[in-house]
């Protein structure tokens, strides 16, 4: 069956503005602006359906960089927040070398990483301030990438300061206008 959610999500809006708009009083300025509110959001998501999984991807790749960053400094971790570490590794490059890995997988795989991360930076809390620098300064290097991919995917939201300075989504994922 033809993925009819792009429609879904036009006809969607279509009811909104058309039918349930007009009947909304004007007398409710917090109704109107919350149907304002929905149908903005619905009509981002329509605009980045094409991209849902590209940032399942982008996300886990994101999360794989940072942990391997990580590992790399070889700091004093414990053996089960190391051992988390490299098996949430582990199962990252395997998500990613599959080309029919599911967003669900991806999004597991992301999180797995996540968390294993949140407990190596907890833990650092007991380093020597050098080598928690050294985990900070990584850490922070790693979000430039991710500030950049969530501004051009929040673009269409209106919400940027410096819009213009924006990379269209489609660059970071490495997309040509064709797809």
């Amino acid at each position: 069956m033809t993925d009819v959610t792009e429609n879904g999500l036009r006809a969607a809006v279509k009811a909104l503005t058309d039918i349930v708009a007009p009947a909304v009083s004007a007398n409710d300025p917090l109704a109107i602006e919350q149907l304002r509110l929905v149908v903005d959001y619905l009509e981002f998501v329509r605009q980045r359906l094409d991209f849902l999984h590209d940032r399942d991807r982008f996300e886990l790749e994101h999360h794989l960089a940072m942990a391997r960053a990580l590992i790399a400094l070889t700091v004093p971790e414990s053996d089960l927040i190391e051992s988390a570490l490299r098996s949430a590794i582990e199962a990252a490059e395997q998500a990613l070398a599959r080309p029919a890995s599911s967003s669900p997988e991806l999004k597991f795989a992301a999180a797995t990483l996540a968390a294993a991360i949140r407990d190596l930076i907890r833990e650092s809390a007991h380093f020597d301030a050098p080598t928690r620098q050294r985990l900070e300064r990584c850490v922070l290097d790693a979000s430039d990438a991710r500030i950049n991919f969530d501004r051009a995917w929040y673009l269409p939201l209106g919400f940027d300061p410096a819009a213009g300075e924006v990379p269209r989504l489609a660059q970071l994922l490495g997309k040509t206008p064709e797809g």
